[in-house]
């Protein structure tokens, strides 16, 4: 049965506020200064329901696509003023980690953003400083112990494709529990 109008925006708040999260926790380690460059922007939900009021809860078809933007600024770069490969590579770790966490919800699934197993990352153009980058992460497949998403990178202003990239990630917690 489809969701109300007040439990669909009620699930697309809980999980916009669980990736919002996300994005702001954390002050030192790894890549914490771009971490904090990153802006949610849409979130599509497709088979989220509400589990009670503060909780959501995928079904088995669910599915997720999280948008999130950043302008790319010298922290991300290369010496040539373009944003570094390495760099694209934790974005796609880091934003497609968001799409699998729009389809967790507490004592499921995918507590956590996993593992990653495999990162393939195909770069078709650069970005210098300066550049807005729309970062689009669509969950492929999303199953008890293994995700697959996928990440298109692109110049907002334009909408030329710059990286894709595919990410497989393992829910530890769940794996531990087989």
């Amino acid at each position: 049965m489809p969701l109300s109008t007040a439990d669909k925006k009620r699930v697309d708040d809980l999980v916009r506020n669980r990736l919002e999260l996300c994005l702001v926790l954390g002050d030192s380690g790894f890549a914490v200064e771009q971490s904090h460059l990153v802006q949610l922007g849409e979130v599509e939900l497709d088979g989220v329901e509400l589990d009670g009021n503060d909780n959501t809860k995928p079904t088995r078809s669910a599915s997720a696509t999280v948008t999130c933007y950043l302008t790319v600024d010298e922290t991300c770069c290369n010496p040539s003023g373009n944003a570094h490969g390495g760099f694209f590579a934790w974005l796609v770790d880091h934003c497609s980690s968001l799409a699998i966490l729009a389809l967790s919800g507490p004592g499921e699934k995918w507590v956590t953003s996993g593992v990653s197993t495999n990162l393939q990352l195909y770069y078709t153009g650069a970005a210098p400083v300066g550049t807005k980058l729309r970062i689009v992460n669509k969950v492929l497949q999303q199953g008890r112990v293994t995700a697959l998403t996928e990440t298109r990178i692109l110049d907002d202003a334009t909408g030329k494709l710059l990286v894709l990239g595919t990410h497989v990630k393992q829910d530890l917690q769940r794996r531990s529990k087989l």
